[in-house]
């Protein structure tokens, strides 16, 4: 296989800390808004038990969600840190893209892969990786500052070539949104003209 795309990268605290943040925006979860909306609730029936032993309870359950709110990201951390092999090793993992096919090559674990663009089921991507999913059991981070051969730039487009998907954007801004809205409006107006002639 001719590589036309390599990275080597490394599980670090970064990846993982960054692994945490995008399971939770690719679920859209918003577990930290919750619990704080929760905790409000909480502080609220609290409020409104003046002084009954309601108050204490309600109390007690804001602080504890509080608490929670604000430690589990490193709970997540620690039990990601603990079950990553790679994490632990410091295992240089090297992606190898070719035209037919990719190449996951972890010499630490006396691991390869090779996966063809038809397996990938769904890709985002963020300012700093491309998440790349394959058959809905493998989820590759590719870091891109860590590209060895080419750049990240040239990748987004040669990656969706070849899986015929399209990197979904992890974080959608204001402009994209504002632009996603005026497309669908413009062509709302367009069905209409056709359909009514106006």
């Amino acid at each position: 296989m001719t590589p036309v795309y390599e990275v080597r990268t490394k599980h670090t605290d970064q990846v993982l800390k960054d692994f945490i943040t995008f399971r939770e925006a690719a679920r859209n979860i918003h577990i930290t808004f919750r619990l704080v909306v929760l905790s409000i609730c909480s502080l609220t029936l609290a409020a409104l038990g003046k002084g009954t032993v309601l108050t204490y309870i309600f109390a007690v359950i804001a602080v504890i969600i509080l608490v929670f709110t604000a430690v589990r990201k490193r709970i997540a951390f620690s039990k990601l840190a603990k079950a990553d092999v790679n994490y632990q090793k410091k295992s240089e993992i090297h992606f190898i893209f070719g035209e037919s096919e990719f190449r996951v090559d972890n010499p630490d674990a006396g691991d390869e892969q090779r996966i063809k663009y038809g397996e990938v089921e769904f890709m985002y991507a963020d300012d700093n990786y491309f998440y790349i999913n394959v058959n809905n059991d493998d989820l590759h981070m590719i870091p891109k500052g860590d590209f060895t051969l080419g750049d990240a730039e040239g990748f987004y487009d040669f990656f969706m070539h070849k899986t015929g998907k399209i990197f979904q954007p992890l974080k959608l801004s204001w402009k994209m949104k504002a632009d996603i809205f005026k497309q669908a409006l413009a062509e709302t107006r367009e069905e209409n003209s056709k359909k009514y002639g106006k």
